[in-house]
C-alpha cells in the first residue's frame, strides 16, 4: 500500500503586481513530500526558491493550485487559522538562526510550545529532550549571544524539533557558518532524518543540496531535470 505524502503541493502559481507588471514568481510547480523524505530545493538568486520556500513553508499562499498537508488542503486557510498549523506542523530553521537574545536556550527552545496546546507543566521537559538531542544540554541557561554560531544554529534545530512538526524546513541553514562548523550541522540534518524526520533544505549551494536523497532545481518559478 503506497505511503500518502505529507505534503502535496499541485499546480502551484504564485505571481505579484509590482507597479503596472506582473511577476510570475511560480509556474505551475507541483511536489510530493513523503515520511521520511530528505529532499533539497536548489536554485540561484531570483529562480523563486525563496517564493517555494514560503509556500511550503505555510507563510504566502498561491495565487492558484492546492496545497495539501496531512490530506488537507490548507492553501485558503485564513492566516489566523494558517498561523496554528504551520506552529505545529512545520519546524523552521533560518540562516539567520532566529533567535532571541536576551532569552536562555532553554528559553529560545520553548517558544513554539507557548502556541500549541502541549500543557505548560511539560515544556520544560520537551525542550530539555531536544537540546539533548542536538548536544547541547550543558547550555540550557546560556543566552545566545553567549553561544558559538554552530551552537545558535543547533538551539534553532532544536526549537524547529520541539513541537514534533511533521516537516523540517532548513532554510540555507549553513549560510551564516564556516565550513567546519556546517559540516557539523549538516550530520545533524542526516542523524535527524534517520530518526525518521522530514527535511527540506533549501539552498543556492549544489554542493550542499547533494545531501538530500532527492534534488529539485528550480529556475524561472519551474522545476528543472
Amino acid at each position: 500500500m503506497a505511503v500518502e505524502p505529507i505534503l502535496s503541493l499541485k499546480n502551484i502559481n504564485k505571481s505579484y503586481q509590482i507597479g503596472g507588471q506582473k511577476i510570475e514568481a511560480l509556474k505551475n510547480v507541483s511536489i510530493d513530500i513523503h515520511p521520511g523524505d530528505f529532499i533539497s530545493i536548489v536554485g540561484k538568486s531570483g529562480s523563486g526558491k525563496s517564493t517555494l520556500m514560503h509556500i511550503i513553508g505555510l507563510l504566502d499562499t498561491p495565487t492558484s493550485g492546492q496545497v495539501i498537508l496531512n490530506g488537507k488542503d490548507v492553501s485558503k486557510y485564513p492566516e489566523e487559522h494558517l498561523a496554528k498549523v504551520r506552529n505545529s506542523e512545520i519546524g523552521f530553521v533560518f540562516q539567520a538562526f532566529n533567535l532571541l537574545s536576551r532569552a536562555t536556550t532553554l528559553e529560545n527552545v520553548m517558544l513554539p510550545l507557548q502556541y500549541s496546546n502541549t500543557p505548560k507543566k511539560n515544556w520544560e521537559r520537551k525542550a530539555m529532550e531536544m537540546l539533548k538531542l542536538v548536544d547541547l544540554q550543558e547550555r540550557v541557561n546560556n543566552k545566545s549571544n553567549e553561544l558559538s554560531g554552530g551552537q545558535r544554529q543547533r538551539v534553532a534545530i532544536a526549537r524547529a524539533l520541539v513541537n514534533d512538526p511533521s516537516i523540517i524546513l532548513a532554510d540555507e541553514p549553513t549560510g551564516n557558518l564556516d565550513s567546519k562548523t556546517g559540516s557539523e550541522i549538516i550530520k545533524k540534518f542526516i542523524e535527524l532524518n534517520k530518526l525518521g524526520k522530514t527535511i527540506i533544505l533549501v539552498t543556492h549551494d549544489n554542493d550542499l543540496a547533494k545531501i538530500a536523497d532527492k534534488v529539485f532545481v528550480i529556475k524561472d518559478g519551474e522545476f528543472v531535470k
